[in-house]
Formats: C-alpha cells, structure tokens, sequence
C-alpha cells in the first residue's frame, strides 16, 4: 500500500482512494439535481398535458366552456348536499366543504385567468367581467366564514344557502348571458386557445 494511503488509513482507521470523496460528492449533488427536475416536472408536466388535451377536445367538438359548465353542476350538487346534511353531521359538512373549495378554486382560477379577460376583451362585456369577478370575491369570503365557524353552529346552514344562492345566480349570469357571447366573440381558433388554457389553469390546482 502506498504510504500516503497508509498514513490515511492509520490517522483516520478508513481508506479510501484518492477522488472517491470528490467523486461521491459529485454523485449526491447529481442525484439532488435529478430530484429537483422530477419535481418541477411533476409540477409542470399536467398543465402541460392538460393544455394539450383541452385543444385536442376542441378539436373534436367539446371546447373549454363545456367543460366550465359541467363544474358548475358538479359545484351546483355540492351545494344541495351541504345544506341539506343534518345539524348533527359536522364531519359531513366539513367532507363537503373541502370538496368544494377545492372545485371551486379550480373553476375561478380558469375562469379568473382565461375567460373573464376574454369576455372583457373580445366579447366587450366590461362590467359583466367585473361583476363575474366581484361575484368570486364574495364567494371566497363565504367560504372562508363556512371554514372557520363551528360545523354544529346553527349560523353554518345560513351561511352556506346564502352561498348557493350566490353561486346559482352567478352560474346563470355565465351560462344565460356571457357563455354565449363569448363563444360568438371567439374565432376558432381563439375558442381552442381558451380551452387549452382553461384546462391548463383547472389542473394546476386538481
């Protein structure tokens, strides 16, 4: 053994040859890199592919606000099952209302980041935008009051009916008014760009 390797191994009880350290270094921080893009890909990659998929459904006849609208009846149950579930249910309701900020949450941020500015752009409709808008706010503040009082408060079920009945006063505003003119303001190909980008924004939070 050469004497360098020698006095290492009898200062230190271990040997190991020169570069291995520097070599083993290199391989964990290799390996942290690695990590690193697997997460950001794991971030990245569904709105990505989400994208894609929301153009490819335009392309085959079903375009991003189709698929609005079926969140509307998926949020519209929620709520019917929410003010209907007994006083004596809290964890029910509390099942409930996270499945619907959840749902909801993706829905505005599609609506919020994609159709609203169209609408407010291309369909000229200013203050249907704003008020689409000022409408979601106060949803929020609803459920953020739902979250924080006690599941067996008898104010809950007041809460959550003045929430629905916000909600299906908003949904017919967009479905009656502002989804049809929107769809006449878009081009083809303006419609396949709003669909991939609603399904692009929907998947960064479901």
């Amino acid at each position: 053994m050469p004497r360098h390797m020698m006095r290492r191994y009898s200062e230190t009880g271990y040997s190991q040859p020169d570069g291995a350290g520097w070599l083993s270094a290199r391989g964990l921080a290799m390996m942290a890199g690695g990590a690193a893009l697997a997460l950001v890909a794991s971030r990245l990659l569904p709105p990505v592919v989400a994208q894609l998929a929301g153009t490819a459904r335009h392309a085959a006849g079903r375009d991003g606000i189709d698929a609005l609208v079926d969140d509307h009846r998926h949020i519209q149950d929620l709520l019917v099952e929410m003010v209907q579930t007994p006083i004596d249910a809290p964890g029910r309701r509390s099942q409930l209302l996270l499945r619907l900020k959840r749902r909801l949450a993706a829905h505005a941020m599609a609506e919020e980041d994609v159709v609203y500015p169209l609408l407010h752009e291309e369909a000229r409709k200013e203050e249907d935008a704003k008020h689409l808008y000022g409408e979601h706010a106060e949803m929020k503040m609803h459920l953020f009051i739902l979250e924080q009082t006690p599941k067996d408060d008898p104010r809950w079920l007041a809460v959550a009916l003045d929430l629905k009945r916000i909600v299906d006063g908003h949904i017919r505003q967009e479905e009656e008014i502002d989804f049809p003119a929107l769809r006449n303001s878009l081009d083809d190909g303006q419609t396949a760009i709003m669909s991939g980008g609603i399904a692009r924004e929907k998947a960064l939070i479901l």
